[in-house]
């Protein structure tokens, strides 16, 4: 009976463990924030005054032209992605920091690092302008912490 108990509190706490690794956040049809990877991001001096935060994003594969040619690349299919997206509150732009795709098992089928960041515009009704939003705008406490 003991040994019952203890298997039982282990397994509620391997499940809670798990539940607190990310709080994904619904911004639009298959895509995703973790709020609670949301901070601020210090980079060169040449940023000293901009408000800089880095978020990962989560998106799904819709099965779009875009997914099927990173499928024809890789040679296998691929269920999501996951994207460390750095956004410049005061210049209204976004870069990508890196990239990690995930096969149909959940394993790593293509990761990238970039070496320095892309500034581009935050073009309206884009994605781009939905994690911008929800960054730099926000009004849920999950997602502004020092605001």
């Amino acid at each position: 009976m003991k040994r019952n108990i203890f298997l039982v509190f282990v397994m509620i706490l391997i499940m809670s463990c798990c539940t607190l690794a990310a709080d994904w956040v619904q911004i639009d049809e298959k895509i995703y924030l973790d709020a609670l990877s949301l901070s601020p991001y210090n980079h060169h001096s040449n940023f000293d005054k901009d408000r800089l935060y880095s978020i990962w994003s989560k998106e799904l594969n819709n099965g779009t032209e875009y997914w099927k040619n990173i499928e024809k690349k890789l040679g296998k299919k691929i269920w999501y992605d996951k994207t460390l997206n750095i956004v410049n509150c005061t210049k209204r732009e976004i870069a990508t920091k890196s990239i990690i795709m995930y096969d149909l098992k959940d394993k790593v089928a293509f990761n990238y690092e970039y070496n320095y960041l892309e500034w581009s515009s935050v073009a309206p009704e884009t994605i781009g302008e939905s994690i911008y939003t929800e960054v730099c705008y926000a009004t849920a406490p999950k997602f502004r912490s020092d605001k």
